[in-house]
């Protein structure tokens, strides 16, 4: 297991990719559940938020259907904000933690394989634009998706540039533990 694909090797991206993950508002009862696709509007993953959960848990799903990993908000709290990702039968296996900033705008995290900081998430949340870096290189780029849809019924709608190699799923799933802990 590579630090950039620990959740789902196989969906390691082969070039650059862009994906675009959508929150539903409309339609789900916790406002949480979503849809990731490619440039193409194929749908990768399926985000499936629980309704009734203490720890704010959302499954991801394949196109198919398929569980492939899970997320939820740490139970008892901390001075900082963490989010596990991780798959169907290791649900700590990485987390997203928030580090401590005066600054509201900032949207800094650090991401963990088990215990160890293997990487960091930057950037600047009111304009919904932050880096993900793993092991000091930056893998990803994400920005707030900024039509006019975006603008009035999208407010959680994201482009997200993934480079080649890295796991397209474990990307996706920090991306919406950060959406959780700057929203």
């Amino acid at each position: 297991m590579s630090n950039v694909t620990p959740i789902a090797p196989q969906f390691a991206t082969t070039a650059t990719t862009t994906l675009v993950f959508k929150e539903t508002k409309f339609g789900s009862l916790s406002g949480d559940s979503g849809t990731v696709k490619d440039a193409e509007g194929n749908v990768m993953f399926k985000i499936d938020a629980k309704l009734l959960t203490l720890s704010d848990r959302r499954d991801v799903m394949d196109a198919s259907g398929t569980n492939i990993g899970q997320i939820r908000k740490k139970k008892t709290p901390g001075l900082h904000e963490m989010w596990y990702l991780g798959t169907m039968d290791d649900e700590k296996k990485c987390a997203v933690k928030a580090k401590g900033t005066l600054d509201i705008t900032k949207c800094d995290a650090d991401i963990y394989i088990g215990d160890a900081v293997v990487g960091e998430c930057s950037g600047n949340w009111r304009a919904k634009s932050f880096t993900i870096s793993i092991e000091g290189n930056q893998v990803a780029d994400v920005h707030r998706k900024t039509d006019a849809g975006g603008l009035l019924l999208d407010a959680d709608s994201y482009s997200i540039e993934i480079s080649a190699g890295v796991d397209s799923a474990f990307i996706t799933m920090i991306v919406i533990a950060l959406d959780e802990i700057y929203h």
